[in-house]
């Protein structure tokens, strides 16, 4: 190879490979609990981020509200079809398509303002098993990224904010 080939940033191939793995290990685990295609997927984890948001990062949620299989409506979140098509870069008829097929699952509910929201399902066998499958991928990931050399997930110092220059 010659010293004038372009080069990348030192771990950049390791990264991308072990994010890749990620992402699909991410895509298994949330099909499986319900076999549905991509975009539906997609739609239901951005419901489902809205849904936790508050829930889990606003200071005045109570410590043991967390706690509970099915905690009070007043502390989660809820998003609009077209934030979500706006998110996802989906057209906004798509959405609208495939939230219908999410509410009939029963994966969704909404409000009477129109906003969806994941459904109250952590008490849910399944759901159990499909968040820690999520969380096994992320081990994997940490793991994959320690077997190329790299840091892994925590980085060589928690002052990092990217492992590439």
């Amino acid at each position: 190879m010659s010293d004038g080939a372009a080069k990348i940033p030192d771990g950049m191939r390791a990264h991308a490979y072990a994010g890749v793995e990620l992402m699909l290990d991410m895509v298994y685990a949330a099909r499986k609990r319900a076999p549905m295609d991509l975009e539906s997927v997609m739609i239901y984890l951005t419901v489902s981020e809205a849904s936790m948001r508050p829930l889990l990062l606003d200071a005045s949620t109570p410590p043991e509200v967390l706690e509970l299989a099915e905690p009070p409506e007043q502390y989660r979140g809820s998003i609009t079809r077209v934030l979500v098509a706006d998110r996802l870069g989906l057209p906004r008829e798509t959405v609208r398509r495939k939230v219908q097929k999410l509410l009939k699952l029963g994966l969704v509910q909404e409000d009477e303002e129109g906003r969806v929201r994941t459904t109250r399902n952590f008490a849910d066998a399944g759901i159990q098993s499909w968040v820690r499958d999520s969380f096994m991928a992320v081990q994997r990931y940490d793991a994959r990224l320690r077997q190329f050399g790299r840091a892994g997930v925590s980085g060589p110092k928690s002052t990092d904010e990217t492992p590439f220059p």
